[in-house]
């Protein structure tokens, strides 16, 4: 007997299955909608719509976070700060929205985007299987379909004017982030709020390929750096190949 593709209360969130799709396409449509409505708009105009859309995932985002409270038995208000690499993105589109700084809005273009997909492709634990029609799979899935969609719009709405020369300052702002959030981790820790402290994973791994690099170079933090690099050289092609198609 076949199965049925259909949704319905039992369906899972799976990477590549129906669900997952579902959210792809979603930020894909809405992407491409937000800019062909924008197009005649001003400058200022079309910075606002981001600034909107940035702070209208931070508010899901928080929304989501406190909600876990209700789900999760191991729940901890200081593992749900925004720390980790996506909630850092979603204030820095705020930023780059209010700011214009090329330095911010080179690095949600390529490591902002990129890290919402990632994050998709490689859910933690808590939200692999996730089921469908529930808060946590609209909360984690809707909020980094909605950071795609408001990174990539500094690009699409013409905002930000791509230029390959700033992969060398995104990797600068990750190594940055990366620092502060050990910094975090560290407080945290020493303070006994949330011993298991860990945000952007800069104490221990907690994927494949965050466990790879680990096992190669176990030090906290410098562990990370050819992921960095590895970003970095992503994010160079990625504004290259958007300069070319302007």
């Amino acid at each position: 007997m076949k199965t049925s593709k259909r949704l319905n209360k039992n369906s899972r969130i799976r990477v590549f299955g129906f669900g997952w799709w579902f959210y792809i396409l979603l930020a894909a449509v809405l992407l491409v909608v937000l800019t062909i409505l924008c197009s005649s708009m001003d400058r200022a105009s079309r910075k606002l719509v981001i600034f909107i859309l940035s702070l209208s995932e931070y508010i899901i985002l928080r929304i989501y976070k406190y909600s876990l409270k209700n789900i999760r038995e191991n729940y901890n208000f200081y593992n749900e700060l925004p720390c980790y690499l996506c909630n850092q993105s979603t204030i820095l589109c705020m930023i780059g929205a209010l700011t214009e700084s090329a330095f911010v809005m080179s690095y949600c273009v390529t490591a902002g985007f990129l890290g919402a997909l990632l994050a998709l492709l490689m859910p933690d634990q808590y939200n692999q299987n996730q089921l469908f029609f529930s808060r946590q799979a609209f909360g984690f899935y809707g909020y980094h379909s909605l950071l795609m969609v408001t990174c990539l719009s500094f690009y699409t709405l013409k905002i930000y004017e791509p230029v390959p020369s700033h992969a060398l300052g995104v990797m600068a702002m990750i190594f940055l982030l990366a620092c502060i959030a050990h910094l975090i981790n560290y407080v945290l820790r020493k303070s006994g709020l949330h011993p298991q402290a860990n945000y952007v994973y800069t104490y221990f791994p907690e994927n494949i390929v965050f466990q790879k690099c680990y096992d190669l170079f176990p030090v906290k933090v410098l562990y990370m750096i050819p992921i960095m690099l590895g970003f970095g050289a992503v994010s160079y092609v990625m504004l290259v190949v958007m300069k070319l198609f302007g």
